[in-house]
């Protein structure tokens, strides 16, 4: 029997499975960019579609994204291989969402982001659950296309205190003001440990993505901000990784630097070639943007102790298990080798190393 949903159900049917991945959403412009008003309500009908779609869309969005591999990743009990529904169990892979999700996708559906509203849409994010803050969080990835979008969406709270979209893209919130990540406690356990699992090779790529990109921006203090916004990121979430015990969830950065710090010679401006003028006046300033820009690479002087700690446990000691796992990602990565060529590329942007002044540092 063939479902009857109104044109307004029919667009936001349309655009949910266009934020999670169903085709590129920038072929669904016209209906975010659209005005029409928000229904006080829905019909049952496409509240069951909405429900069904985001339960069953969201997992195969995560199974996309890494959970068909097979991979190692810690538990209480040790290490465990094999697929997402294999090595998880079923209450940290159930997923439920609150009528914020809904809600969001009526204020999409129904109001143009960009422009004045009379009811704008927003939550406080600890009313989220899981299933919520990964779908608002892809949404905010999907959305990145349509670049004057994604700034509306990043000063609500719903999206500032979303750490996961904070992973996927630090630098969308940027702001002239100094930007403070939230706190990435809990999301290494349970369900929320279970989604970064699963996204290890998505939040690879957009931190790879976010590298390649970062020669092409011009403006020393956008720089700067993204930076600082990337190491605080980072940051925050290692010392949340370090303290649950569980630096496997970090896998995705080790990726990113093993493809960022190739082997052979490296220069700390190719990461800043694009930016313009000769910046900042203060010679300290013009230090500190190139520094910032490098936000990745000092990241992985913290990757690196995870390693020697990792070498310091003895084969009866509790926690071997676990730290063999981070020892095998770290050798294959090369980790030393990564560390090396990341600790030479920052010594070029300080100011007081040798010949650092005259290395691509002006």
């Amino acid at each position: 029997m063939t479902a009857t949903v109104s044109r307004f159900e029919f667009n936001l049917l349309r655009l949910l499975r266009g934020l999670l991945g169903a085709g590129p959403i920038e072929a669904l412009a016209t209906v975010v960019y659209a005005d029409p008003g928000s229904p006080p309500c829905l019909s049952r009908t496409a509240v069951r579609l909405v429900e069904d779609t985001l339960a069953k869309g969201v997992v195969a969005r995560l199974v996309r994204a890494g959970g068909w591999r097979v991979e190692r990743f810690l538990r209480t009990d040790g290490p465990v291989t094999g697929r997402a529904w294999e090595r998880l169990p079923l209450d940290e892979r159930r997923l439920s969402f609150s009528g914020h999700s809904l809600r969001f996708l009526m204020w999409l559906t129904g109001k143009k982001p960009t422009g004045p509203t009379a009811d704008p849409w927003d939550c406080s994010p600890h009313e989220l659950t899981a299933g919520d803050e990964l779908f608002l969080a892809l949404a905010f990835d999907a959305l990145k296309p349509l670049g004057d979008v994604t700034p509306v969406l990043a000063a609500r709270a719903a999206f500032r205190g979303n750490r996961l979209a904070w992973l996927l893209g630090p630098g969308e919130f940027v702001t002239q003001a100094a930007v403070v990540p939230p706190d990435f406690a809990g999301w290494s356990s349970g369900s929320r440990g279970a989604m970064m699992e699963c996204l290890q090779p998505l939040l690879a790529e957009r931190w790879l993505a976010g590298e390649r990109a970062k020669s092409q921006i011009a403006d020393w203090g956008r720089m700067r901000r993204q930076g600082e916004a990337e190491a605080a990121t980072l940051a925050g979430f290692l010392a949340a990784c370090e303290t649950a015990g569980r630096p496997d969830l970090a896998r995705f950065l080790l990726r990113t630097a093993r493809i960022v710090l190739p082997a052979g010679e490296l220069r700390a401006d190719a990461w800043t070639a694009g930016l313009q003028g000769s910046g900042p006046p203060r010679l300290s300033d013009r230090f500190a943007t190139r520094r910032a820009a490098l936000a990745v690479l000092a990241a992985v002087a913290t990757l690196q102790k995870w390693d020697q700690a990792a070498r310091r446990v003895g084969y009866f000691d509790d926690g071997y298990e676990s730290s063999q796992v981070w020892k095998a990602d770290w050798e294959a990565a090369g980790g030393d080798a990564l560390a090396d060529r990341a600790a030479a590329v920052l010594l070029q942007v300080e100011p007081l190393a040798a010949g650092g002044a005259s290395k691509g540092t002006p």
